[in-house]
């Protein structure tokens, strides 16, 4: 008898932003989702001011949708959202939490984004297995041994589009892969973009492109426990723990934001300014 996966165990929550399908076996955005009915939602605060109603957003590493919701019903349906997601169980997620919240103005692929289109064969993970599963990387996914194959695209090649108002990228340190396809959408339409960086290293390079192609680049650190979350739960499962993102304006918009950090050179990084403070003690 051929072996079924359990995955039953998804929560249907209904949340700050709509109804979600979270899954518990996720530790930290479907915990979240589950236990606060939101996730990030400092880092939203942020992208509700960028996003306007009518505009068109690449998200790059979706996962489950818990960005992609508000970012949908922000732009409404004069707007649209492009969503990527590599993990065949989340981008199912995805596809759930779209329709349970009546979205139309959303195009989801099943899909990694970089430089280069291919396949890629990838791991089939148990989403009842606990695990933080917003942070594999398509390297940590690899499996040659797979008959899972993930398509990559470079978003010059998918997408076509009269305007583009932000790309969102969470990608586990393919970000500068992410821009690189996507040249010519940013050369053309000159979108705000916000990309993680967690590594030092890999920032440094992400860094030294986006200042070619003429960013100003601002440090955005929000706390992954919001004080004022949906449920008014004042217990902070992720003590300490914040995300690490830049904020990337065109430097021809002449645009500041007060309060937030430039990015000084590729050295900068909010892992190197914590290891100084502790070398100090």
């Amino acid at each position: 008898m051929t072996e079924i996966l359990k995955t039953t165990h998804y929560q249907l929550v209904d949340a700050r932003h709509g109804r979600f399908l979270a899954n518990p076996a996720d530790k930290y955005i479907g915990q979240s989702v589950i236990r606060y009915g939101e996730f990030s939602e400092i880092e939203w605060d942020l992208l509700n001011q960028i996003i306007k109603p009518g505009a068109i957003v690449v998200e790059a590493g979706a996962n489950m949708g818990s960005f992609t919701v508000p970012i949908a019903k922000k732009a409404g349906l004069k707007g649209m959202v492009y969503a990527f997601e590599p993990q065949i169980a989340i981008f199912h997620q995805l596809c759930a939490n779209l329709a349970l919240n009546d979205l139309l103005n959303v195009q989801a692929f099943n899909a990694g984004c970089g430089d280069q289109p291919g396949w890629l064969p990838i791991k089939r993970l148990n989403p009842a297995q606990p695990n933080n599963y917003g942070g594999f990387s398509l390297e940590a996914l690899k499996n040659e041994n797979s008959e899972l194959k993930v398509r990559i695209e470079a978003l010059d090649d998918v997408l076509d589009v009269p305007r583009l108002n932000l790309i969102k990228a969470d990608v586990e340190g393919m970000e500068l892969q992410v821009l690189r396809g996507a040249a010519g959408l940013i050369a053309d339409h000159r979108p705000y973009l916000y990309l993680e960086a967690n590594e030092a290293e890999a920032s440094a390079d992400l860094y030294n492109y986006l200042k070619g192609l003429s960013y100003d680049m601002y440090w955005h650190l929000p706390r992954m426990f919001n004080p004022k979350n949906h449920r008014g739960d004042a217990e902070d499962l992720f003590p300490g723990i914040v995300s690490m993102n830049i904020m990337c304006i065109p430097s021809e918009r002449d645009t500041k934001l007060n309060g937030f950090r430039e990015v000084a050179d590729e050295n900068d990084h909010p892992k190197r300014w914590w290891a100084e403070r502790d070398a100090q003690k």
